[in-house]
């Protein structure tokens, strides 16, 4: 193809050609009535020869333009006409992943192992979407991914090959995908699947983190052989201080058997996150020193709301009885964190003139909690210290229930809330918010899975669950959140309406990177378990 630079196709005037590759020229574009700049890849003219070709290009194009993902190009505009094939785009300034591993290696450094996981778990999560959708990438490689100003990896080249069809690409000369990323399945021919993909993108994790390709030969050919039959050379032989979990996870992806490799880009995502940087991120030292603020939030709350229901009983003096503890839970008007004084001075006896009693449920006895992994939807509940929170294309789904036998059956509610423990997930998160819900179906938490006893996987809302939120909390990157579950309580305890419980996850508008770890039941200190505090006024 000569250089269209100048030309105007369709409603776009080509600008300046920002590169060439082995299907497509791609140009900087401008579109005059929304006054933005656009890329546009004209595919070249020999791969688009086939009769069913514009029939082919129209379906493809449109399941990759249906893609909305921070890490998925977008994809604007399409069309086949008159011999020209071409895609629009987002035009984004920055450079590509193949640039910047050559720049490293010019200046003899290697990638930070934080930054090669940070990359490669953003495309693992685009990877996830894009499978989810049913839309195959087929030839991942560094120059297919671009580091924007930002720094936000951004994966282009969706369904390129199945646009224009694996025999136009070999029947013209060509090689479906780049031989130095080809699975074995492709090396041997075969069309490949979604885990074909997970490989490709176990060789760039393997790149980043060594600073060269697992395989290597003069040609083609032979790098394909060595992708098919030749042992891998272990990661840690060519860079030492590579953590041995990171090493697994490479050499689980590079599986030469796509059975035994990550069965989806999600789960190959979460292995790799939790093998980069949980260590650092749950580190309690320094959990505790970010949960302070929230602590003294949360105490000077509690403080505010007594205040504000004794001023609305006339005549009322401000006491506050603590209820004596049932088995198993703790009764306190404090965050977990202070639990330790709550063992100080006996509890005030209630007053003839009423008090407000808070009663504070944790732990094992009163409480169960189970988390809904969508990655492993027909997994039952067992007993975990930590939950994974993601969302929302991968919809966690966190359940609570607290026995409150230990309210009086006359009890007057003030106030309900739950207060779960979070940390982060990696080593940063983008914005999210939780919401809490009032769960409408009977659950078992031994038998509870993702795809049952639920009418439809992960539940349906106002059946499942009523769609009514509770109370939306941001996210903060560590510490606690304190949720509004009063009507709840109201429902179970004054309307007698069966407690089952409560369910947590991110909202629709969180971000789709946005990963918390909750603390569960099953953390052995008290302090750091999900807490329900009713608080409630007795008779005189």
């Amino acid at each position: 193809m000569f250089d269209l630079a100048g030309k105007t196709l369709g409603k776009y005037r080509l600008l300046d050609k920002l590169g060439q590759g082995g299907m497509a020229q791609v140009y900087k574009a401008y579109q005059a009535d929304l006054d933005r700049y656009v890329a546009v890849k004209i595919l070249h003219p020999h791969l688009i020869g086939d009769d069913e070709f514009a029939a082919r290009f129209k379906r493809e194009a449109r399941a990759v333009a249906a893609l909305e993902h921070p890490n998925i190009l977008r994809v604007y505009d399409f069309d086949a006409d008159e011999g020209a094939a071409f895609l629009v785009t987002e035009y984004l300034e920055g450079e590509n992943l193949k640039d910047k591993l050559r720049h490293l290696g010019c200046q003899g450094k290697l990638m930070e192992l934080a930054e090669a996981a940070r990359i490669v778990g953003a495309l693992a999560d685009a990877l996830d979407h894009a499978h989810h959708q049913g839309v195959i990438h087929r030839d991942l490689k560094p120059s297919n991914v671009i580091i924007t100003a930002h720094n936000r990896p951004v994966l282009t080249d969706f369904g390129i090959a199945r646009m224009v069809d694996a025999s136009t690409i070999t029947g013209s000369g060509g090689t479906l995908g780049t031989p130095a990323y080809m699975s074995p399945e492709q090396g041997k021919g075969e069309p490949g699947d979604a885990r074909s993909d997970i490989y490709a993108l176990g060789v760039i994790l393997y790149q980043l983190c060594t600073g060269q390709l697992p395989f290597d030969a003069d040609t083609p050919y032979v790098i394909i052989l060595k992708h098919i039959s030749s042992p891998l050379p272990w990661p840690r032989s060519v860079r030492p201080d590579l953590p041995e979990a990171i090493e697994r996870v490479i050499l689980k992806s590079l599986a030469k058997n796509p059975d035994d490799r990550f069965q989806t880009a999600g789960e190959m995502g979460q292995a790799l996150q939790a093998a980069a940087v949980l260590p650092q991120a749950a580190s309690p030292v320094a959990l505790r020193r970010s949960r302070l603020p929230y602590v003294w939030w949360a105490v000077g709350a509690a403080a505010l709301l007594l205040v504000l229901f004794f001023l609305a009983q006339p005549g009322a003096p401000l006491r506050v009885a603590l209820a004596p503890p049932t088995p198993g839970a703790a009764a306190t008007a404090l965050p977990p964190a202070t639990l330790e004084s709550s063992s100080a001075p006996a509890p005030t006896p209630v007053s003839a003139q009423g008090a407000i009693v808070v009663l504070g449920l944790e732990g094992p006895a009163v409480a169960v909690d189970t988390w809904l992994d969508p990655d492993t939807p027909d997994d039952k509940w067992q007993a975990a210290d930590l939950a994974h929170l993601q969302g929302p294309l991968t919809p966690d789904r966190l359940l609570f229930r607290f026995d409150l036998a230990g309210l009086p059956p006359d009890a007057r509610l003030v106030s309900a809330t739950l207060t779960v423990q979070v940390g982060l997930w990696g080593e940063a998160s983008f914005p999210g918010a939780a919401v809490a819900y009032r769960v409408l179906t009977a659950w078992n938490p031994i038998t509870a899975t993702y795809n049952a006893p639920w009418s439809s996987p992960g539940l349906m809302a106002g059946w499942d669950y009523d769609a009514t939120p509770l109370d939306i909390v941001p996210m903060p990157d560590a510490g606690w959140m304190t949720f509004d579950v009063s009507q709840a309580v109201i429902e179970w305890h004054e309307h007698k309406q069966p407690n089952e419980g409560l369910v947590v996850m991110m909202s629709e508008d969180s971000h789709n990177q946005a990963h918390h770890w909750v603390y569960m039941t099953e953390q052995a200190n008290p302090a750091d378990r999900p807490t329900l505090r009713v608080a409630y006024g007795v008779s005189p």
